[in-house]
């Protein structure tokens, strides 16, 4: 009788537990998640990462510009030198030749350069997001903030009617309490990691 009893005791305390625990539980689920928002273009513009990133991009817009204002002074030479040049003559196919190469060459290479600065820009701001990401999870972990959401400033006048629109469909943070938003100290963290 002694053990159905200390059983018994054993089982009552294990469901007891057990309602205690769920109850916490449901008690947590209830409260209410704190919130935070972070103006995601701010930082990404902000940044001095991305401040870097730009002046080492002008700089090389700068040398790709003198490469190919030099290739239309050439260009422009030999289309003057074809002007005076008898069609059909000798040197009339030659400078026609060479006109026509180097004009493919030089939109050729515009094509290059537009895809290539293209191409860097996505890799960049996809790198740049991505640490901007592991930079909010870690300070709202800090902060034990549940819910992070990315607010967006709308410019006013917009430069297009569809810019107006795409804005006001993709805009999900309203309204929002200055104490909520922690941009401020995601822009300090992410200038500060390496």
């Amino acid at each position: 009788m002694k053990t159905r009893t200390l059983i018994a005791m054993a089982a009552a305390a294990v469901i007891t537990a057990g309602v205690f625990r769920q109850g916490a539980l449901q008690a947590d689920a209830l409260a209410a998640p704190k919130v935070a928002v972070v103006d995601v273009t701010r930082v990404l513009e902000n940044s001095k990462k991305h401040q870097a990133w730009k002046d080492k991009m002008e700089k090389e817009q700068e040398q790709m510009k003198e490469e190919f204002n030099a290739m239309r002074s050439e260009l422009e030479s030999l289309d003057q030198q074809l002007r005076l040049l008898r069609r059909g003559s000798e040197d009339y196919l030659r400078y026609s030749r060479q006109f026509a190469e180097k004009k493919a060459i030089l939109e050729a290479r515009n094509a290059f350069y537009e895809d290539k600065v293209t191409n860097e820009m996505q890799s960049w701001t996809e790198d740049l997001y991505r640490t901007l990401l592991l930079i909010i999870d870690r300070t709202a972990q800090q902060k034990g903030i549940d819910l992070v959401l990315a607010k967006e400033q709308l410019d006013l006048p917009a430069p297009s009617l569809r810019d107006f629109m795409l804005t006001i469909k993709t805009k999900k943070v309203l309204y929002n309490s200055p104490k909520l938003d922690i941009t401020a100290e995601v822009l300090a963290s992410l200038d500060n990691e390496n």
